[in-house]
């Protein structure tokens, strides 16, 4: 019997007996399960489910950490107006509470469900308040996270000089920390900062150490990230050979794990196989 399963047939024995406090947290472990298999739907349900349940004994800090999934799921699934309810109500439940690592994760959410709909003023200030709780709490790791937030909520906002300025800070703690996951983004983030203030040959080289982390964490998918961003910076060049190769390697590793990023690929290669052709 598989841990789901077991986890299942608890809930359904919880049900059954009317426990809801044994309920609510096999629902809760159910909707983890689903979550870090990125099945958003399965998992949105049971955090649902739990954070219900959670309610109705009176357990609001489990709750709001429930609605908060539930609320990750939501801007997971592209429904961004649905999480910030949930997120929202999320923030009700802990009014009177003092929890805030789980009011900062929440606060990070928000910012995240605001950049999904291009709000990126807003996405910036609750990443601000998330920046802001880190500091309080002394949280490293949280506060690191809120940097690389506002650095790309700052670029997509077109802020070029806040965002490289948070992407710098970022880079430096993240450094510190010995994360690597973040530096794969953070060199990312300050290359299409660098790309959009015209600097691609520096551009190129952020691209290039994004690509150098994600080859030592075993990445494939910020590798193909990373490949696809120097592909863009070389275009910019006029470097169209050099351009089509790294967009091909990209789009082979987005086909090998069936990635959203393949549609944009295909057409980024169709536009640079195009100039290749009246180049030659």
């Amino acid at each position: 019997m598989s841990n789901l399963e077991k986890i299942l047939n608890e809930l359904q024995d919880a049900q059954i007996s009317g426990d809801h406090l044994n309920a609510a947290e096999a629902s809760s472990a159910a909707g983890k399960i689903f979550l870090e298999r990125n099945i958003y739907p399965e998992a949105a349900n049971y955090f649902r489910k739990a954070a219900s349940l959670f309610s109705e004994i009176g357990k609001l800090i489990q709750q709001a950490s429930m609605l908060n999934q539930l609320g990750v799921c939501l801007v997971m699934s592209a429904q961004e107006e649905q999480a910030l309810e949930e997120l929202a109500a999320a923030k009700r439940c802990l009014a009177k509470e003092d929890h805030p690592a789980l009011a900062a994760a929440i606060e990070g959410n928000l910012g995240l469900a605001y950049s999904g709909l291009k709000d990126y003023k807003n996405a910036a200030r609750h990443h601000k308040s998330v920046f802001e709780t880190a500091e309080k709490i002394n949280d490293l790791q949280l506060k690191l996270n809120a940097l690389i937030n506002l650095a790309d909520s700052n670029l997509q906002d077109k802020k070029y000089q806040p965002a490289q300025g948070f992407a710098l800070v970022a880079l430096d703690l993240a450094k510190t920390l010995g994360s690597k996951p973040s530096l794969m983004i953070i060199y990312d983030l300050l290359g299409m900062i660098s790309s959009r203030q015209g600097d691609l040959k520096t551009a190129l080289e952020y691209h290039q150490q994004s690509l150098d982390s994600a080859q030592e964490n075993g990445d494939l998918l910020r590798q193909g990230i990373a490949l696809a961003n120097q592909a863009l910076a070389q275009e910019g060049l006029t470097e169209m050979d050099r351009a089509f190769k790294l967009m091909s390697q990209a789009q082979d590793i987005f086909i090998l794990l069936n990635s959203d990023y393949q549609e944009k690929t295909s057409k980024d290669l169709e536009r640079i196989q195009s100039s290749r052709s009246v180049d030659s």
